[in-house]
């Protein structure tokens, strides 16, 4: 009689179709199926080596229009502020700025990225909880947009608004309880009264505060509409209160934490999964543009809404191209690769189940021999899982593998840890063009030095 083996239960992935909406107008293919315009992937490994991070420019400005014109409607001024954080590569920023993204930026080297990018004060958001003295002093010259996080940081920013005899464009970054694990570090609350108690501040400061803005940003990877939603109502209450007051806000932040095509992992996940949250905006916009095309008591005839996406526009444009370095098989578990590329370069891995395809010419024999796979990087540390279990074909060594979506956080959050980090190219009309070289040691050990009487003879460092 056969073993039998052990039941598994199965995983059940919600597909939901298509539609088209109101608050959108087109929206890109998912994630596992823009490869197109990338190539001949050994070839480019070749050539710039591997593991090599690819944007695909095409992708790239799809996913701005799209996420532009879901939230675009009838009487309301949308603008996108891109998230300098979630991926300042210059050719990055500067392709969406192309396309007509402003700068939200938070630190004084974003900042100063996005003005050498040709960025004007007026469209960078100057958002974060610590601004120095000096990055306020440019900010409030340059005419940006600089949103207040507490107390403290308003008492310097009339402060320094007074000492220049400048009046500073400011917004007030406001949070509020919603669930478990609400963001209440930044900001100031809605709850107890320190919103309202800002105002009062504000409205004292006078002539050198020019209140324009309510921001609020609630989390990352959002996959429920309705925290937008509360945001919507907190920040019209608010606003209709500086009114009261004689203030006159016309512009609503809501933040970023828009999801992506990625998958999280089911700890991070609402329970039963979020299924595809990340490919459908929709719910998104009508939770937000909604209720804010009716606050004309609170932001004036035609308010003005801001959005600071990072993750849903950078994250599907990106791939990493590695290279499998060995096969295992091991115990009671089964199948292994290690590729030349790890959590270092894909630090998102820890939360999301990236997408992992090999490169095949035959597609359908590749189909009938894939099998569950784990897929480990090259670092010696026990957590460099890139994925547990992905369905790949039989590899050999040499074989190179994808991993899709590593456009947000990967390379801002990427580090050296015993291995330099590789190249970065672009796939675009012009062809392939490197828009970041590949370091090498002198890279990572550039600032260091040995006093004398540590070196030792026949050193060369």
């Amino acid at each position: 009689m056969a073993k039998r083996l052990p039941y598994s239960a199965p995983r059940l992935e919600l597909i939901t179709p298509r539609s088209m909406q109101k608050h959108r107008t087109v929206e890109i293919s998912a994630a596992e199926t823009v490869l197109d315009d990338v190539g001949d992937v050994k070839a480019l490994l070749r050539e710039f080596g591997s593991p090599l991070y690819i944007l695909s420019e095409k992708v790239l400005r799809a996913q701005y229009r799209s996420f532009r014109d879901t939230f675009a409607a009838p009487g309301v001024d949308t603008v996108v502020a891109y998230s300098y954080k979630t991926n300042y590569l210059p050719a990055v920023c500067s392709i969406l700025h192309q396309e007509g993204a402003w700068a939200e930026v938070v630190s004084g080297m974003e900042y100063d990225l996005a003005r050498s990018l040709g960025v004007p004060g007026a469209k960078i958001i100057f958002n974060g909880p610590y601004k120095r003295p000096e990055e306020l002093a440019r900010a409030i010259k340059e005419k940006a947009l600089i949103n207040v996080d507490n107390f403290d940081e308003l008492d310097l920013l009339v402060s320094v608004a007074e000492n220049l005899g400048i009046e500073a464009r400011m917004g007030l970054r406001i949070n509020f309880q919603y669930g478990r694990q609400s963001w209440t570090k930044f900001g100031m609350n809605a709850d107890n009264g320190e919103a309202l108690e800002a105002l009062h501040r504000i409205k004292k400061a006078g002539r050198w505060l020019r209140f324009e803005a309510l921001h609020n940003h609630s989390g990352t990877f959002q996959v429920d509409p309705d925290i937008y939603s509360r945001a919507a109502q907190v920040l019209i209450a608010i606003a209709k209160s500086a009114r009261a007051l004689g203030l006159t806000p016309g512009i609503a932040d809501f933040g970023g934490g828009y999801p992506s095509n990625n998958r999280l992992k089911p700890a991070f996940d609402v329970p039963g999964g979020s299924g595809s949250s990340g490919q459908f905006l929709a719910p998104f916009a009508e939770a937000i543009v909604g209720p804010l095309s009716k606050a004309r008591k609170g932001f004036g005839e035609r308010p003005t809404l801001v959005l600071e996406p990072g993750r849903a526009l950078v994250d599907t444009a990106f791939r990493l191209a590695c290279t499998v370095v060995a096969r295992k098989n091991i115990a009671g578990q089964g199948e292994a690769v290690i590729v030349d590329a790890g959590v270092n370069l894909v630090p998102t891995a820890y939360w999301y189940d990236h997408g992992i395809n090999a490169t095949s010419n035959n597609e359908l024999q590749a189909t009938l021999a894939a099998k569950p796979v784990a897929v480990f990087g090259p670092l010696c540390m026990q957590v460099d899982v890139l994925r547990e279990r992905a369905v790949l074909p039989n590899m050999s060594l040499g074989s190179p593998l994808i991993i899709s979506n590593v456009g947000a956080y990967c390379i801002t959050q990427s580090m050296q840890f015993i291995q330099p980090r590789p190249a970065v190219v672009m796939v675009g009309s012009q062809g392939v063009e490197v828009i970041r070289r590949r370091e090498t040691r002198s890279d990572i050990f550039g600032m260091d030095s040995i006093p004398p009487r540590l070196r030792s003879k026949g050193a060369t460092f």
